[in-house]
């Protein structure tokens, strides 16, 4: 993992969010210290949870935020992302949910992406 484009991705994500340092360490379940450290690019070793949880709650994927080939890019729309910060889904669960496939129309609000969820739910856990 790139440790410098990852310190821009997060820095620019974090700031294009308004979110402030103790806001997304708040959020991402790390320090705000860890959070100073990944967007200065002295963090080592940075555990694939981590990255997820810098990703879900940056509402973008880990391969966007680490520059690392190979991982295919997710679109996570604004509700979905508000969905999964409220449920504290991973990534994972989040990339599922945006993989299904939509007959029809994808759900719009956070209340559907919910209704949705509790429709799948079982179906996502069981392929985990």
């Amino acid at each position: 993992m790139d440790a410098k484009e990852l310190s821009h991705q997060v820095l620019r994500r974090r700031k294009e969010l308004g979110l402030t340092q103790d806001d997304l360490a708040s959020q991402a379940n790390i320090s705000r210290n860890y959070v100073s450290l990944i967007e200065r690019g002295e963090a080592r070793n940075i555990s694939i949870n981590i990255l997820n949880e810098l990703a879900r709650v940056l509402g973008t994927t880990p391969a966007e935020l680490s520059g690392q080939a190979g991982w295919t890019e997710t679109f996570i729309s604004p509700a979905l992302r508000q969905f999964a910060l409220q449920e504290n889904l991973n990534f994972d669960t989040v990339d599922r949910l945006v993989r299904l496939p939509m007959r029809g129309k994808e759900p719009q609000t956070v209340e559907e992406w919910r209704y949705l969820y509790k429709l799948v739910r079982q179906y996502l856990n069981e392929t985990s």
